[in-house]
């Protein structure tokens, strides 16, 4: 029995009853809505180029971030006038959609302001993100149609040079201020860093050539694409690779040397604070560390007996363990190349789930999904991560499958693995909200970088976004896409992760458990691969809180579907709810449940 989580409504949300019907008119206050909530996109867009360019407006696209202290405290400030201006908006004068944006553009500004004390700013690299690690991603978004876009282009190079020694800055000054990673964190950055740097100087191997691989025919003369790569290896050889060399030094032979020896958040300045701020970021509700690690315990438990009962028909009792160890010796379930695998992904994706999606769905987004590789710089990421595209189409959403730890990807776990990352998990999320042309552009897309910096940056909704997710591993059963005990299995253990990771990161972060502890707790429960267990856990070491919203957005949603479905009998449609769930964009869990409401009354007035 799943337990269902009980969101308390925040005042923020908490508007009369008689406000979800207003008509959906044009009312007195609405133009005042929609200028501050244009007021507070055009700042977005320029106090992050890179977000500018994620989102696709490239008029920004030769610049970077400012992340250093100053530009921090400057945001702040701005953010807050911002914030004083939607207080003098009167709701009961604006239509419903009105309404929503000026609720959701107020909690966006208000969760900024309540995380920026904690100075999150002062984690600009880890193993994971962070300025080295980003670099394709954030080169991949620059736009390559016109000659001054690789003009820009190379602005956009030259300045990671200075944004790789602002880097070194912060990393001093949160040395000082007591704001320091776990080794764990940023260990593995030096190597990293030394791998980008010595690559080979060409468009093939250096990610911030990459571009150069695919100017479009006739953007300009072969002698002009020249003349600019050959400027953009001269910046990238006297200017950026001395720049992360001197990072990459400076964080080896000194910033690990004082580095924290508790790997708990909570050992931070204020740190019991910092992280229940973490938890309340990424959950969008308030459920104290007590509360997620029994949701995490029970949650254990229940998918326990439901894996007990597969080893028991395939011959194995009640031992999970063994069951495991079995099929781990059998050749048919493990890659033998790098290639095979991609190749197994893109099979499962295009030719099994997609065939199926109309069950479940009535609308698609027209971005069609890409499978990649990931860039070797993520090497000691996640098995898999998803980049959504541009709303303009001229990005594709991007699934990134990790293809070089063979032993760790087992075939019967990638069909969820599959789900979650690609369709309908995180592209149709991503991409039907990038597509949305009646809700603001600030609710379409979310900062999909600097996870670090939790608290202290704008919402990312993270329960709302990999609920839907682990949300959608589930709906794999409901499309028959579990076709045997063994995939159903591999079902289990991806979702057995998620509901570990409630325990071990609180576990770690606010019951003072060790690494040792942590990483027998997932040994017990997972039987994962020693080499991804480690890395989940420094996962849950350097990014707190995130790890704990995949369970608490999954129960969420299965709680609104089941609540929809009771309240509307035989009027409920599946696929009307994930529209409903899909057409919000990146929400509070409160926001949605709100939506889903308004959805139950609509339909039974009609």
């Amino acid at each position: 029995m799943i337990k269902l989580v009980r969101i308390p409504r925040k005042t923020l949300f908490a508007c009369p009853r008689t406000h979800f019907f207003l008509v959906h008119t044009c009312k007195m206050g609405d133009d005042k809505v929609r200028a501050i909530c244009d007021e507070f996109w055009e700042w977005r867009m320029r106090q992050s180029p890179e977000f500018a360019s994620y989102y696709g407006d490239q008029r920004y696209c030769h610049l970077l971030d400012d992340i250093d202290t100053e530009a921090f405290l400057g945001f702040e400030k701005d953010v807050s006038k911002l914030l004083k201006k939607t207080k003098e908006i009167e709701i009961k004068d604006l239509s419903k959609p009105a309404r929503n944006d000026l609720l959701l553009v107020k909690d966006q500004l208000q969760t900024f302001l309540d995380g920026i004390k904690h100075k999150g700013w002062y984690f600009p690299v880890n193993f994971m993100e962070g300025i080295h690690a980003d670099i394709p991603k954030v080169i991949s978004m620059c736009p390559t149609k016109t000659e001054e876009d690789f003009q820009n282009l190379n602005k956009r190079i030259e300045h990671y040079g200075k944004k790789a020694r602002t880097c070194i800055q912060i990393l001093k000054e949160g040395v000082k201020s007591g704001y320091v990673c776990h080794q764990y964190s940023v260990e593995a950055v030096p190597g990293q860093i030394s791998e980008m740097i010595n690559a080979e100087l060409t468009p093939e191997k250096d990610a911030f050539l990459s571009p150069y691989t695919k100017v479009p025919e006739g953007v300009m003369e072969p002698s002009t694409c020249d003349k600019l790569l050959q400027e953009a290896k001269e910046v990238v050889q006297t200017t950026v690779r001395p720049a992360f060399k001197e990072l990459a030094e400076y964080i080896q032979n000194d910033y690990l040397k004082h580095t924290r020896p508790s790997i708990a958040h909570s050992s931070l300045p204020d740190g019991k604070a910092l992280y229940q701020s973490c938890l309340d970021f990424h959950l969008s509700l308030s459920m104290t560390p007590k509360e997620v690690f029994d949701l995490g315990k029970a949650e254990v438990e229940r998918i326990t007996e439901a894996m007990k009962k597969i080893t028991q028909e395939e011959g194995f009792g009640s031992d999970i363990l063994k069951f495991k160890e079995a099929i781990a010796k059998r050749d048919e379930f493990y890659f033998k190349t790098s290639e095979e695998l991609l190749t197994y992904v893109k099979h499962v994706c295009y030719e099994k789930i997609q065939n199926k999606l109309p069950l479940l769905f009535k609308e698609f987004p027209s971005s069609k999904l890409s499978i990649e590789p990931q860039s070797s710089l993520m090497g000691n990421g996640p098995m898999a991560f998803y980049f959504c595209g541009s709303p303009d189409g001229t990005r594709p959403g991007v699934f990134y499958i990790k293809v070089t730890n063979l032993e760790g990807s087992p075939k019967y776990e990638l069909p969820a693995l599959c789900l979650h990352e690609g369709e309908p998990g995180h592209h149709f999320q991503g991409m039907t909200a990038m597509e949305m042309k009646d809700i603001h552009s600030f609710r379409t897309t979310q900062e999909d970088l600097n996870y670090a910096w939790v608290p202290s940056r704008f919402p990312l909704y993270t329960a709302y976004l990999e609920g839907w997710g682990l949300y959608c591993e589930y709906l794999g059963e409901e499309l028959g896409l579990y076709e045997d005990n063994y995939a159903l299995f591999g079902r289990y253990c991806m979702e057995m992760m998620r509901a570990v990771r409630l325990v071990v990161d609180t576990g770690i972060h606010a019951f003072n458990w060790t690494y040792e502890e942590a990483l027998k707790y997932m040994e017990e429960k997972t039987f994962m691969h020693t080499k991804e267990m480690e890395v989940e856990c420094k996962r849950y070491i350097t990014l707190p809180g995130q790890a704990c919203a995949y369970k608490v957005g999954e129960i969420k949603l299965k709680q609104l579907r089941q609540k929809a479905s009771q309240a509307l009998g035989d009027r409920f449609d599946v696929r009307d709810f994930h529209s409903v769930v899909l057409k919000c964009g990146a929400v509070p869990l409160n926001f949605l449940e709100q939506q889903v409401d308004d959805y139950i009354k609509e339909t039974l007035a009609t």
